[in-house]
């Protein structure tokens, strides 16, 4: 088998294309349907199954390493920027009036198995932590789960935050978000690639829906 040009590891490491090739190959290709879409769990499974399969194996890769460590960088700085805003103080206050906040029950199928695949790359522990059948399942005590949140609980602001927010610090929370989700973007791309070009990707979904 050959590695993609795209995957670089370490050169001192000599038993990296033995790791790649006897050690990492799916039986079956994946589809882009069971990695997007189907019940919650059924994603949450097949990202765990990558992870704890072949999760040593992606992490060879120096530029999938080095994008973590910037997205880590970049949640910080929105999560740190959030707090400053007063946002969570404002969301915690929402979430528990009547309804419930954004993070109710329907927001869990907002995530994806790659989404899912990154947290865990990154060292968050994945899990579904309450049933109530009111809230998102990934919110725990502390709030959301996940250093690398699903696309549109980072983009959408309700009107309360829209309008308690100077003009100024919306404009930077703007910034931040698009900074953390271009380059979840990126890294989503990233290991869709690794999928594809390593273990097959059976595309029988438009790659555009990605």
């Amino acid at each position: 088998m050959n590695v993609p040009l795209t995957f670089t590891v370490a050169a001192e490491n000599k038993s990296a294309l033995y790791y790649i090739s006897e050690k990492y190959m799916l039986p079956n290709a994946i589809s882009l349907q069971q990695l997007f879409d189907g019940p919650v769990k059924s994603r949450q499974h097949l990202a765990e199954e990558l992870y704890q399969k072949h999760g040593a194996f992606l992490l060879l890769d120096e530029g999938l390493r080095a994008d973590i460590e910037l997205m880590k960088e970049y949640a910080h700085l929105l999560s740190a920027h959030m707090t400053k805003i007063g946002m969570g103080e404002s969301c915690s206050r929402c979430a528990a009036g009547t309804g419930g906040g954004c993070c109710s029950l329907y927001m869990a199928g907002e995530t994806d198995a790659i989404q899912m695949l990154m947290n865990m790359l990154a060292g968050i522990t994945v899990l579904q932590v309450r049933n109530d059948g009111v809230e998102c399942s990934y919110l725990g005590g502390a709030g959301c789960l996940f250093t690398f949140k699903p696309m549109f609980c980072l983009n959408y602001n309700c009107k309360s935050i829209r309008e308690s927010v100077s003009p100024e610090n919306a404009r930077k929370l703007e910034r931040l978000t698009g900074q953390l989700l271009g380059k979840q973007y990126q890294v989503e791309q990233r290991l869709l690639a690794l999928i594809k070009n390593v273990w097959g990707l059976r595309e029988i979904i438009s790659s555009a829906s990605i």
